[in-house]
């Protein structure tokens, strides 16, 4: 395949996430989230079997729409589950922790098979996508063995499922300021450290690093920002919400302007700025909008926010393709340093209106070791 053509099952990746993003998070509240859970794990089975056995352009659209709408299954309902079985045991409190844990053993796992999967293709080219096969049962096996704690009951009286879906929509993003100054900021936050997952492959090449080092790099990245997400509950802790995201929100312009100046390879270092960003704010904002997402909404709430983080990439990403490609990378580099600067800070403002400082400093006493 050409690049073009990788590009474009990206983007049909992307698209069928979109579609689903929200109505598979209203799916999971209303159904449950072990049912959402069991249809995205099926999908992703599906997906990969079809990625195995995959030998023309339509085939892999196919394999890439499947996986697509497994990932909007999960999405929303993992967390939304992983909350709600905390609180049934009275270990709410301990959300961000647990949240930690996760995006550590996603983003360990993700090292191992970045340095893994060259040499399983080296071997041969399908034995990745065959492996991903066992990985997915594994996974679908791990659903089935759940068991989902009791939710709150819904109100009665109410509308049409259509009305109830809009109802979410504009409470979350218009009458609930909690919510929306957090998704705002989850959405900056995460579109200014997700640009550079793009870019750093481009950014090495240019400053002469082997590509044989890619893979070790990016492993060695991802095993930093799984050690940064079991750290986060502590630094959270220790300094509280709003220097913990004030601290994310100038790592921005640190490693966007230290990746642009640095003329050598070493470089690429700033990159583990943006791994500590990732790895901070991720369950940090994530706690904050369960603890305002309605019992009874949770997931769509979650998976609303996701879905605005990948519109979100959609609207910027080309653009900043563009603007590498026309200006050039540093140059490009110090104009998201500025962009992502301001857009970080104005969201964090809104962030700190919307939540007190009286209510940080509780959540911090009440995180405290």
């Amino acid at each position: 395949m050409s690049l073009t053509d990788i590009m474009v099952l990206q983007a049909v990746f992307g698209l069928a996430v979109v579609l689903l993003e929200f109505p598979s998070g209203y799916f999971a509240d209303r159904v449950g989230y072990r049912p959402s859970l069991l249809v995205g794990a099926g999908l992703g089975v599906a997906g990969w079997i079809l990625y195995a056995y995959g030998a023309t352009f339509g085939a892999i659209v196919a394999a890439e729409v499947v996986l697509g709408a497994g990932k909007a299954f999960i999405s929303g309902a993992d967390r939304a589950l992983l909350w709600v079985s905390l609180d049934a045991t009275s270990r709410g409190r301990q959300y961000t922790r647990w949240e930690g844990r996760l995006r550590a053993a996603s983003e360990a796992s993700e090292a191992l098979s970045a340095v893994a999967g060259g040499w399983l293709y080296a071997v041969a080219p399908r034995l990745p996508f065959w492996l991903q096969v066992p990985t997915a049962a594994l996974g679908l096996a791990s659903v089935i063995a759940l068991r989902e704690a009791p939710r709150p009951p819904m109100a009665a009286g109410h509308p049409s499922h259509l009305r109830r879906a809009w109802h979410v929509v504009r409470f979350a993003l218009w009458r609930h300021r909690r919510l929306q100054a957090a998704m705002g900021l989850s959405v900056t936050l995460g579109l200014s450290s997700f640009v550079l997952v793009w870019l750093i492959q481009p950014y090495m090449q240019a400053r002469g690093i082997p590509a044989v080092w890619f893979g070790p790099i990016w492993a060695g990245a991802n095993l930093w920002l799984a050690a940064v997400s079991l750290a986060s509950p502590r630094v959270v802790a220790a300094l509280g919400r709003r220097a913990t995201l004030l601290g994310c929100c100038l790592l921005v312009p640190v490693g966007y302007a230290g990746l642009a100046a640095t003329p050598s390879a070493w470089g690429a270092a700033f990159y583990l700025g943006f791994m500590t960003l990732r790895g901070l704010q991720g369950p940090l904002l994530t706690s904050v909008m369960q603890e305002d997402a309605p019992g009874e909404d949770r997931a769509s709430v979650l998976s609303l926010a996701a879905l605005l983080f990948r519109l979100a990439f959609v609207v910027v990403g080309p653009p900043i393709g563009a603007l590498v490609d026309r200006a050039g990378l540093d140059a490009a580099l110090a104009g998201l340093a500025v962009v992502f600067t301001a857009a970080g800070l104005g969201t964090l403002a809104m962030f700190a209106a919307a939540h007190p400082a009286d209510a940080d400093a509780r959540d911090r006493e009440r995180r405290s070791p």
